[in-house]
């Protein structure tokens, strides 16, 4: 009976043993399944846009000073200045066209960027610096404006002023009778403006016809308008400042000093001007205020943000942006042109607030920097071509429907050194099957331990 006893007993204990060993497989082949799940689920996970952040992986940092040489393939490289600055910069991405970059403008979400260039190409990138379409004017482009929406495009080329839709299409061109140097179109799109070469100041509708037509005295080389056309601001060759109604009737001037290199205005009615003596001017509403800061180049370009913040770019190949009082709150370093040569700043555009900021260059190039950790929204055009929808870049995944034509869209930038925008969280592959996979697993497991 010992022997007998014995011999059960050591059946019980080796099965047992066995069931423990079942057990263990059994609750690791579960936790392995389980982990393999949450990797795979994870590389599909969707974020909310309230969440979505740009992570240090995903960006260029970039501090007091910066330095862009195109030829190395739009990379990065940092040298401390020694100067100070209270806001850190994140270049998202670069795009070079084959020309220089002659005028940019952005809705004010920063969702996107119009550009034009002296080879006459017409462009809108998203936020994530994929193109969404090219259309060839056949002359250098003078400037772009966008709506605040980014549902119209207004550019100045040639003799012509145009306005293209979301889409990339022509929806009218005039001829002004002398060379665009300038243009400007309302936030809602309502009104557009144009300077010419011969002095000539052009206030049309969003059907292209033509409202009034005043002369300036000199030959204009900026100009910008207010929500609803209220204000129209012009800056001329001979440096005066002009605020004009949607009538056309003269509001106030200003001796600007020098040259108005260019000029911005804001929905208040407050005026920035950047000239030819290396003056930033900002002026209220009523033509009150003054220059607000010097630097050591003619200042090419200004955007006004509201009242509180300013982006500026030089000739010398700097990029600013400032407050309202005009202390600097964040400086790049210079633009290097081919060969080390340096490149001059000839456009800028910010989102409003001003949390990104682009520049465009003669060397080819437009820059979309971000001064805040959250990933900007950006367009798409819809499935008629002729319109844009803002999504986020984070929440791609809440509607897959249109996933395919989205990731397409948003995702198309390279995302190499100096194009550094993170890629778009995507479903992985084989996530359905992936899935099935694991429950057959954990069913066979549970299976097994129950033997």
């Amino acid at each position: 009976m010992i022997h007998k006893g014995g011999y059960q007993g050591s059946i019980l204990i080796k099965s047992h043993s066995k069931r423990l060993e079942s057990l263990r497989a059994g609750f690791w082949g579960i936790l392995t399944c389980l982990i393999m799940l949450s990797l795979i689920t994870g590389t599909g996970q969707a974020y909310s846009s309230d969440n979505a952040t740009i992570t240090p992986s995903m960006v260029v940092q970039v501090r007091t000073e910066l330095y862009l040489y195109p030829e190395l393939e739009n990379s990065v490289s940092q040298r401390s200045s020694g100067g100070g600055s209270d806001l850190t910069a994140f270049l998202l991405w670069s795009h070079a066209f084959p020309d220089a970059v002659t005028g940019i403008s952005m809705p004010v979400d920063g969702s996107a960027v119009a550009a034009g260039t002296a080879g006459g190409e017409i462009a809108l990138l998203n936020s994530s610096g994929s193109v969404l379409w090219t259309y060839q004017s056949g002359a250098p482009v003078s400037g772009v404006g966008i709506t605040a929406d980014g549902s119209a495009i207004a550019a100045g080329s040639g003799n012509r002023i145009m306005m293209l839709d979301a889409g990339g299409r022509v929806l009218w061109s005039m001829d002004s009778g002398s060379r665009v140097v300038g243009i400007g179109i309302s936030p809602e799109g309502g009104y557009c403006a144009a300077g010419t070469a011969g002095g000539d100041i052009l206030f049309t509708d969003s059907q292209g016809g033509l409202l009034w037509r005043v002369h300036a005295g000199s030959a204009v080389s900026a100009i910008a308008v207010g929500p609803d056309g209220a204000f129209v601001a012009v800056g001329t060759e001979d440096g005066f400042i002009y605020i004009l109604n949607s009538r056309g009737d003269l509001l106030w001037t200003h001796d600007a000093g020098s040259a108005v290199q260019s000029i911005s205005v804001a929905p208040s009615g407050d005026v920035a001007a950047g000239t030819a003596d290396s003056t930033l001017i900002l002026l209220n509403s009523e033509g009150k205020g003054g220059v607000v800061w010097t630097g050591s180049d003619p200042v090419n370009a200004v955007h006004l943000a509201g009242t509180t913040r300013i982006g500026a770019g030089t000739a010398g190949g700097y990029a600013y942006l400032l407050n309202g009082a005009g202390v600097r709150l964040w400086k790049s370093g210079e633009l290097g042109g081919p060969e080390g040569a340096k490149s001059a700043i000839t456009a800028v555009a910010s989102s409003s607030p001003a949390d990104y900021l682009a520049i465009g260059s003669d060397n080819q190039n437009v820059y979309y920097f971000a001064f805040t950790s959250r990933a900007p929204p950006t367009v798409i055009l819809d499935q008629d071509h002729d319109s844009l929808k803002t999504i986020y870049l984070a929440a791609l995944l809440g509607d897959m429907r249109e996933a395919p034509e989205i990731m397409q869209a948003a995702s198309g930038a390279d995302f190499a050194p100096g194009n550094t925008a993170g890629p778009v969280p995507q479903e992985a592959p084989g996530l359905t099957a992936a899935i099935a996979l694991g429950a057959v697993a954990i069913i066979a497991a549970c299976r097994r331990i129950g033997r």
